[in-house]
């Protein structure tokens, strides 16, 4: 892309860190919470959450299609770039993936029962309509990004302390001065 900034925008920051925010908070709350009684406490939020992923990814998408990201640093070796941006695509497809399949599985387990945040109805979806596998599909992909972020976190770590680039500091909320 021409005219590379040289840091993420403000809205790509909150974006960034709203989304980990959402898919750390989601697994936690998940991790704590059953998963077979729909009025169990915590249950409405963790659904909540995953919805509110699935909308800030979407909304994500859109502004990373029309704003440029910064380019890699010019040290780094076209194979940690394509490791680079295959992680982020990994990140992207499960940010997705998990609310859809969390979503689904809901749908046919508790026929509609449930609100998000408290508030609208969740549908209820036909059986047939929804993969069979949709719960087993959610609980895997719920588990998947771990390593990735333990992968992502390393790596601008790495970047920031033994490398020296700017790779972590362009993803950091701006400081007041």
């Amino acid at each position: 892309m021409p005219n590379r900034p040289q840091n993420y925008d403000a809205v790509s920051k909150w974006l960034h860190w709203t989304a980990a925010g959402l898919l750390i908070g989601g697994y936690l709350v998940a991790e704590n919470t059953s998963h077979r009684i729909v009025h169990a406490p915590g249950y409405g939020i963790h659904v909540s959450i995953c919805l509110a992923l699935l909308a800030v990814t979407a909304f994500r998408i859109y502004w990373r299609l029309r704003h440029a990201a910064p380019a890699y640093p010019a040290n780094m070796k076209s194979w940690e770039k394509s490791a680079a941006s295959g992680i982020k695509l990994l990140f992207y497809v499960l940010m997705i993936l998990i609310p859809l399949s969390g979503l689904a599985a809901h749908a046919v387990e508790f026929r509609g029962q449930g609100a998000l945040f408290g508030v609208v109805p969740l549908p209820a979806l036909p059986a047939w309509l929804v993969p069979g596998e949709a719960e087993e599909i959610h609980e895997l992909s719920s588990h998947l990004w771990l390593p990735l972020l333990a992968i992502h976190v390393i790596a601008a770590i790495w970047h920031h302390f033994a490398r020296r680039d700017d790779v972590l500091t362009r993803m950091m909320p701006k400081r007041q001065a």
